[in-house]
């Protein structure tokens, strides 16, 4: 057993991009086998410089039948399997280690799918990815191969262990599943594969998943709820087709069917974090938010161990800072500050960066009274500023609790301009006023913005700043950033300035030109998150179809004075769009006028009947109205029972609005933001 030898065997069509990083985490082992279904890029070439055996075969949409031809090729005693978009995350001599006077047939390798740019998004799963050669083993399945059927029906279960070896997958990155096409290809070979075998649960729960990846949330819908009615209790996959349905039912607002579905479920998969952690979500969008707490606190009492044991898909951080966040949140909502800090803080134990809990934290704090200044030295602490992420997450977390004045004192030594922080940095300038400052902050970071490897994000941030600075200082744009702008950007100011020189006024009833209006809609925003009004006010009155956006960024951003005026003129020219009715009843409905509060969500119901918050606005005002009549009528009553059947009412009452109350209908703001609500 000593002289054991490993392959790596991989599937390649046009992967130039990725397959570098892949063949250089298998460097050292014994043979490379690629099978490559008709590159026309440099895949071949970067292959063979790695010292891989290359051989072409015309693709006939079966990755089994791929897979197969390269282990015809295979000359070791191992092979381990991988796709251009992968790599190892193992050493190759902690893998050759674990191949020493093992009994098994095969081993399961844990799978990091990386879904998006923040450390947290991963999902994580295992499957059979290596195993022994020479035993007769094939693949099978026209997509989503795999090869553990044929090794059971050889040998027991027992034949198959789990190990933790570690593999990074990059293919569900967004732009790699865009740049690939991969949904459309995916959903064409699933379909084929159902066209061959139409009772096959496990086709169903993919193109399921494959509708999901597309947006297509009903169709998932169907294809799981039958899917769930031939697949075997046993099987492997089963439990994850349950938390694919919740998370569609969530997203739908189905709580009714969650809830019954995961009671069930719960006492098959009692350990399976992301099944208690999506009850929790449940729960909490209904209110019943000590109950959420419990299923929250159940999640994070999953030994991590048992987590990474391949018995489940997981996302990252179900068992650990996810639950503790939300368990934090819970109990802000219900005014327990110090617990819902320490909740955070244990979260942040888990994951540093993980930006909800470091908001949470130190929005926590601020409702305890701490200064800004001090909130930001604790930040340092939990997250020490030594990399261009932290520093991020701490500017981030700063500005989301509008301590501005504090981002603007904080040491450039520790947080030096550069392009992840400069946002916060210069957008707390313009709001503190200081806009020579904001102006040269600009200045300094431009040469670096508009380098060709920076992204158009960046540029586009920084010059919609510079915009609005200038706009505020001199009411126009200044040449300088006429010529550094792009070409989007200065043929949208320039329209701007060309509509105020003429006195163009668009009336409501005509469109922007298409080419704008976006542009348009993200400046008017931005100007009311930098608190300079100046420009925005200049852009709706040379284009009054744009009021409503207005309105809608005031009211969001806590200026409801200003909001509530402009709400005056959208009545007033009745141009009230259903979300704007929903926000004048909430505002009504804060002041306590429910009767008033209740016409203006019925008439946002009316232009938009799936207006869930307008609903149950409109219940609590029913609600309130029909609490106060009956207090009155108790009021009224000479002998009235303490426990009577009247009171008995008057408390079902209350819990109800309570309980409504609870559900996230409501528009929330910051503490800050907050504080000069009530004299509004």
């Amino acid at each position: 057993m000593n002289n054991i030898t490993l392959g790596v065997h991989l599937i390649v069509k046009d992967e130039a991009d990725l397959l570098p990083h892949c063949l250089a985490s298998v460097a050292g082992a014994d043979e490379i086998v690629i099978i490559d279904t008709g590159s026309t890029d440099e895949s071949i070439a970067i292959a063979e410089a790695h010292g891989a055996r290359v051989f072409q075969r015309e693709w006939t949409n079966d990755f089994a039948a791929a897979r197969n031809e390269g282990l015809i090729h295979a000359s070791t005693n191992w092979i381990l399997v991988l796709d251009a978009d992968e790599c190892l995350q193992t050493p190759l001599t902690e893998l050759r280690s674990l191949l020493q006077n093992t009994q098994a047939q095969a081993f399961t390798v844990n799978i990091d799918n990386w879904v998006g740019i923040r450390p947290e998004d991963k999902v994580k799963h295992s499957a059979v990815r290596l195993f022994r050669n020479g035993q007769g083993y094939q693949y099978s399945g026209r997509i989503h191969e795999g090869i553990d059927t044929s090794i059971l029906s050889k040998h027991n279960p027992s034949a198959i262990e789990h190990s933790q070896l570690e593999i990074i997958h990059f293919g569900y990155l967004p732009e790699i599943m865009t740049r690939k096409d991969k949904i459309n290809r995916n959903r064409y070979l699933l379909r084929l594969a159902l066209t061959e075998h139409p009772d096959d649960p496990f086709h169903s729960y993919n193109l399921a998943v494959n509708c999901c990846q597309d947006g297509r949330l009903q169709e998932a819908e169907t294809l799981l709820r039958q899917a769930l009615q031939h697949v075997a209790l046993e099987t492997s996959y089963r439990p994850t087709m349950i938390r694919d349905l919740c998370k569609i039912y969530l997203s739908q607002g189905k709580t009714n069917a969650i809830d019954p579905l995961l009671m069930i479920e719960l006492e098959r998969y009692g350990d399976y974090p992301d099944l208690h952690f999506l009850l929790g979500q449940s729960l909490e969008s209904q209110g019943l938010l000590e109950r959420a707490l419990l299923a929250y606190q159940h999640a994070e009492s999953i030994p991590e161990h048992e987590v990474f044991s391949g018995k489940y898909v997981c996302e990252q951080g179900m068992s650990t800072f996810r639950p503790l966040y939300r368990m934090g949140f819970i109990s802000q909502r219900l005014g327990l500050q110090e617990d819902a800090a320490r909740f955070f803080h244990r979260a942040l134990q888990h994951h540093s960066l993980y930006t909800p809990a470091l908001q949470g934290i130190a929005a926590a704090f601020q409702r305890l009274a701490v200064p800004d200044a001090e909130i930001a030295t604790l930040l340092i602490q939990l997250v020490p500023p030594t990399t261009s992420a932290s520093r991020s997450a701490i500017m981030d977390t700063l500005f989301e609790i509008n301590a501005y004045e504090t981002i603007t004192t904080l040491s450039r030594d520790v947080f030096p301009l550069e392009l992840d922080t400069a946002n916060g940095i210069i957008s707390s300038l313009i709001i503190t006023g200081k806009l020579e400052d904001a102006c040269i902050a600009i200045e300094q970071l431009t040469s670096l913005a508009y380098q060709d490897n920076l992204g158009l994000e960046h540029k586009k941030q920084l010059c919609t700043l510079w915009a609005i600075c200038q706009w505020e200082r001199y009411g126009e744009f200044k040449n300088d950033l006429l010529s550094h702008a792009s070409h989007e950007l200065r043929s949208g100011l320039e329209y701007i300035e060309r509509c105020q020189r003429q006195q163009e006024v668009c009336p409501v009833e005509i469109e922007v030109d298409h080419l704008y209006s976006s542009f348009l809609s993200d400046l008017i925003g931005q100007s009311v998150k930098l608190q300079q009004l100046r420009l925005s006010h200049t852009l709706v009155d040379l284009f009054p179809a744009y009021r409503s956006e207005f309105a809608t960024a005031l009211y969001k951003e806590g200026n409801w004075e200003a909001a509530g005026e402009q709400f005056i003129v959208l009545v007033r020219d009745k141009t009230t769009d259903a979300s704007v009715l929903f926000y004048i009843g909430e505002m009504i409905f804060d002041k306590g006028h429910y009767s008033e509060a209740s016409e203006w969500f019925q008439q946002a119901l009316e232009q938009e009947p799936e207006h869930e918050s307008a609903r149950i606005g409109l219940s609590l005002c029913y609600l309130q109205q029909a609490k106060m009549s009956m207090e009155d009528a108790l009021k009224s009553l000479i002998d009235a029972h303490v426990h009577g059947p009247l009171q008995e009412d008057i408390r079902a009452i209350r819990k109800s609005i309570s309980l409504l109350n609870r559900t996230p209908w409501h528009t929330q703001w910051s503490f800050r933001q907050s504080e000069g609500r009530s004299s509004i």
